[in-house]
């Protein structure tokens, strides 16, 4: 395991309680729960974006068709929620990305969403209605799903503030959940640990 994959099961450990001789059980559990929290995709992806590697420069677009990349986010923890209305998980998961938004220091987090529904207005709706705030963006052509090789959704991807993708969360999750704010707010700690960086206000965390 390398060390950025290391430092991602690092944190999570810390925070979970997770014990590596329970291994074998946890992978079979969470087998189990991917496929009760999440809606499967066509099997036709391509090979999966490997954790521990650069994650790719994307180019986001809004539905007014502004587009952002993915490295406006660079030096910011990168929550990234690859979702669709049609999915039930990714409808239930949504209040908690969208409390984490809100919980996390903007300064050195960013919540963001890519609904890949047919209809962008379909998606905004469902947004308007649950009172979601932070940024989506949407993903029409399904060329952003192709491209992370999506393997269910909800999926999600855990960037660091160097661009390096830390974890792929598969299925929906308690983003809110003091165990995953504290795993977040570890995996930019230790980001700063080994870089010697500082934050916006050029203190080190």
């Amino acid at each position: 395991m390398d060390k950025e994959n290391q430092m991602g099961w690092d944190s999570f450990a810390r925070t979970s309680g997770f014990r590596p001789g329970a291994w074998c059980v946890w992978a079979i559990a969470c087998a189990c729960m991917m496929i009760l929290s999440g809606c499967t995709r066509s099997p036709d992806a391509p090979p999966l974006l490997a954790e521990g590697h650069s994650f790719p420069k994307i180019a986001l677009n809004y539905s007014s068709g502004n587009a952002v990349s993915t490295h406006t986010f660079h030096g910011k923890v990168l929550v990234l929620n690859v979702w669709a209305t049609w999915c039930p998980p990714c409808r239930r998961e949504m209040p908690g990305l969208e409390e984490l938004s809100r919980t996390m220091d903007p300064k050195r987090f960013a919540v963001i969403g890519v609904s890949t529904d047919k209809d962008a207005l379909l998606a905004e709706e469902f947004l308007w209605q649950n009172h979601i705030t932070f940024a989506n963006f949407f993903d029409q052509g399904g060329k952003i799903a192709r491209q992370l090789g999506l393997k269910v959704y909800p999926e999600t991807f855990l960037i660091a503030p160097d661009g390096v993708l830390v974890k792929r969360v598969l299925g929906e999750q308690n983003w809110s959940s003091p165990a995953m704010v504290a795993m977040l707010e570890d995996l930019y700690r230790d980001h700063a640990s080994r870089t010697g960086s500082t934050d916006n206000n050029g203190r080190r965390p």
